[in-house]
């Protein structure tokens, strides 16, 4: 009987375990089952909508995906983002074969940039753009919109935009540490404080960051490192919740950088990797304030009042060897002064079958320069100006489910602008300049949609891109006044869910052609470079993305970008580029990575990035006959990141260029060019509280 009972628990316990057994198994089958990719909100075109219904080509990146590739600023995400092109150093990139300042080569005193980036909506000065990548600590989602956003984000925004959103404060407590150290003197520290300052009415939120390095580049000629960097930047946001209905978000930054220069010595086009040869100690300065009050008011369960004010102020300082060489002492100071200020007011609809937006916008933009020609002590060209530009714009957009799975998309902008430029030479009055432009714009757009099935979506979109007029700023031009640039842009977009929403794809077709072209080529009359109104030009493309959650510990993510672009009708001072393609415009670009998440916590990813080349300039004889092409090299890099977290301590590390590929970026002449940076590599170290 004892042993009958023994059995019997016996076997009441094993049918327990493998009861317990297969309810855990069905357990971790559901959770499997549920697994999902997350999907982000994009807020960038100022209707609210998700990813996957968002038809413009647009790469997000939200908290989650720069933790998981490692990315320790912007350039890091553009690097993996199909159909951007990014270099070491950040100076020269751009957006479907279109670099970030336009064609119009005017230097750091450009102020019609062709891609628009916002940092919690302050419009940031173009040449922080290409001074150094923007830093990633505490930011919340990237959104990176490849092709022309004139409708809703206007005068700048040709080849795209960029808005940055760093995160906002809580009511809850927060506070986070970071300390990081790499290779060629990379090191910074960071923080992070967050917390309520009147519960539940009024949060704040300071982020710090500062990073600082030596850089790879030696200036053998005065034995000291070429491209130092120097990055800090201070954040404060204020979120005050005086009703339920109303959201006030204020936000202060500061930005200061230091940069040297990008470029190597060369030898008959071969570079001398890591070299320059100047007896000019080169650098550039920027120290950058933004301001921004963004109120949103809720009027009811469907309207919504935005209100964005926003200052950013800007100065700018460098040193420049005007010859490159150790021979001669020729450098070029320059001082520029920038202020970008504007008021946005929007009234957006929300409903089940209409969404929309009207708004009303207010810009004014000032910017002063003045650059010199110092040679041998003597300034031998001192040139000053100034440049007003006034804005004005009305906006609106509606997305109308007319039947069912089927929407209707509208857009049209009225942007008007008027420019006034001054130029004056002190040592010679005669050159001075004075120009007064005005223009006014109509900006369509239509489209329209249709749900294949509840996770599928396929759209045609058509509209006109545009970016405005100015004068040539450059020293020693004539400072002639050239006019807007516009673009018409069909696109295919498809968007597609699979694996029970674990496996998201995107797709855009498109076919751009570009009248009134900005260009800048060499005047034969005075051997400067000027813009002008001068071609015509034509880009067709593909971007795909791919993005599949295999595990709960497994993520891999792929892109696809192809470019064919080609001066249709460029003919300058005898030189005929018609069929050429444009120049920093790669045809192929691609991506892979992988994340894994071990049981420990620990998480090691890695990206393998292809950029095929491009060219970066053209050989022209005496006759003005191309007689040949430089061209930047295509190249495969391969990037490792890790993550372990301890408790509230993280440890982490990355390398960047595991094979230490040597490649131009940019081959500017047979004596100078741009290169990619080596193999990098850093540790650090965050502790959260």
């Amino acid at each position: 009987m004892n042993n009958f009972k023994k059995n019997t628990l016996a076997l009441a316990v094993a049918s327990g375990l493998m009861a317990a057994t297969a309810a855990l198994a069905a357990e971790e089958a559901k959770k499997e089952e549920a697994l999902q990719l997350k999907e982000a909100v994009v807020t960038g075109e100022k209707i609210q909508r998700s990813e996957d219904r968002t038809l413009s080509s647009v790469a997000v990146v939200t908290s989650e995906d720069i933790r998981l590739h490692g990315d320790q600023d912007l350039q890091g995400v553009l690097d993996r983002t199909p159909g951007v092109y990014a270099q070491s150093g950040n100076e020269n990139w751009g957006i479907r074969g279109i670099q970030v300042s336009g064609f119009d080569d005017q230097g750091p005193a450009a102020m019609n940039g062709a891609v628009s980036v916002y940092v919690d909506d302050a419009l940031q000065v173009n040449r922080l753009l290409t001074l150094n990548p923007l830093p990633l600590w505490d930011m919340e989602q990237v959104e990176i919109y490849r092709g022309a956003q004139s409708t809703t984000q206007g005068r700048n925004s040709l080849a795209g935009a960029i808005i940055m959103r760093t995160k906002n404060p809580t009511f809850d407590p927060e506070f986070s540490v970071r300390s990081n150290v790499g290779k060629y003197g990379e090191r910074g520290a960071s923080a992070v404080a967050n917390g309520s300052l009147i519960d539940g009415v009024v949060a704040a939120r300071l982020a710090v960051d500062y990073q600082t390095a030596d850089g790879y580049i030696e200036n053998e000629t005065l034995d000291m490192d070429a491209n130092q960097l120097r990055s800090s930047n201070v954040r404060g946001k204020l979120l005050i919740l005086p009703s339920e209905d109303l959201d006030v978000l204020l936000t202060f930054a500061r930005t200061k950088q230091r940069s040297g220069v990008n470029a190597v010595a060369a030898t008959n086009g071969r570079p001398d990797y890591y070299s320059v040869f100047e007896n000019t100690e080169t650098h550039n300065t920027l120290d950058q304030d933004t301001a921004t009050a963004k109120l949103d008011y809720r009027l009811d369960d469907f309207w919504t009042l935005t209100s964005v004010t926003s200052g950013t102020w800007s100065e700018y300082h460098s040193i420049l060897d005007f010859d490159r060489t150790p021979v001669f002492n020729r450098s070029t100071p320059r001082h520029h002064e920038q202020m970008l200020a504007s008021q946005e007011l929007r009234l957006g609809y929300a409903s089940e079958r209409v969404n929309g937006v009207i708004g009303a916008y207010l810009g004014r933009f000032e910017g002063d320069i003045d650059d010199q020609l110092v040679i041998d002590g003597a300034v031998g060209l001192d040139q000053q100006g100034e440049t007003e530009i006034d804005s004005q714009a009305l906006f609106g957009e509606l997305n109308w489910e007319f039947v069912e799975d089927w929407q209707l998309i509208t857009g049209l902008r009225w942007d008007h602008e008027k420019n006034r430029t001054q130029i004056r030479y002190p040592l010679t009055p005669s050159r001075s300049a004075d120009e007064d432009l005005s223009s006014s714009v109509l900006l369509p757009k239509i489209g329209i949609s249709h749900d294949l099935t509840e996770n599928q979506i396929l759209g045609l979109t058509w509209q006109r891109g545009y970016r405005s007029g100015g004068v040539n700023v450059r020293a020693g031009t004539a400072h002639r006044p050239y006019d807007p640039e516009f673009t018409s842009t069909y696109e295919l977009a498809w968007r597609g869910n699979w694996l029970d929403r674990r496996l998201r794809t995107s797709a855009n077709l498109y076919h751009t052609t570009w009248k009134d072209q900005q260009v800048s080529f060499l005047n034969l009359s005075d051997n400067t470079v000027q813009v002008a109104n001068a071609a015509e030009s034509r880009m067709i493309g593909l971007e795909l993305s791919a993005e599949y959650l295999v595990t709960s510990q497994l993520l891999v993510n792929a892109g696809f970008a192809y470019n064919d672009t080609k001066y249709e009708n460029f003919v300058r001072d005898g030189v005929d580029l018609s069929g050429r393609e444009f120049v920093f415009a790669p045809k192929k670009m691609a991506n892979i990575g992988v994340n894994y998440t071990f049981d420990s916590g620990l998480m090691i990813g890695g990206d393998v990035v292809y950029q095929g080349n491009s060219i970066s300039n053209f050989d022209i004889n005496d006759a003005r006959e191309v007689t040949g092409e430089r061209r930047n090299d295509s190249v495969t890099l391969v990037n490792l990141n890790a993550e372990y977290p301890i408790g509230d301590l993280t440890l982490s590390g990355y390398v960047r260029n595991l094979f230490d590929e040597e490649y131009i970026t940019n081959n500017q002449s047979d004596s100078l060019v741009d290169v990619g940076a080596p193999m990098t590599l850093g540790v650090a170290a965050r502790y959260d509280f």
